[in-house]
């Protein structure tokens, strides 16, 4: 397998192990979460819907203006950019450079399926090279 048969849903860590908030948590509640489980990042979803995420610098920015008990839709990246199921890894790669993001969520029909992070594209990576 080359890269170009890499697709994103290969790639992603599905929805079912992704932490997730709805938009109405609040930040410190979030925080909390990302602490404990390690996570840098965490797609924000609504009924399925993925409406936003919410990156470690985006808390770090609302913790230091005080906003813990804000809803995290207050500080989440709405304008999101995000990949279907069939990218490419190549294609996935250079949204990520383009836009110098860490993580895109994996969407179809408006619902969060994944979230690829880097650690998911140097371990196809590696996978490939095996």
């Amino acid at each position: 397998m080359f890269e170009g048969e890499v697709k994103a849903s290969d790639m992603m860590v599905e929805k079912e192990k992704l932490i997730t908030a709805g938009p109405e948590d609040r930040v410190a509640a979030v925080i909390l979460r990302m602490i404990r489980d390690g996570v840098g990042g965490v797609p924000i979803t609504d009924e399925g819907q993925c409406v936003g995420i919410v990156t470690m610098r985006d808390i770090m920015f609302a913790n230091f203006y005080g906003a813990g008990e804000l809803p995290i839709s207050e500080i989440m990246t709405k304008d999101l950019l995000t990949v279907s199921p069939n990218a490419t890894m190549i294609e996935v790669i250079r949204l990520m450079l383009k836009y110098k993001i860490e993580r895109i969520p994996v969407v179809e029909d408006g619902e969060l399926k994944g979230l690829i992070v880097r650690n998911s594209i140097l371990r196809s990576i590696s996978d490939l090279t095996e």
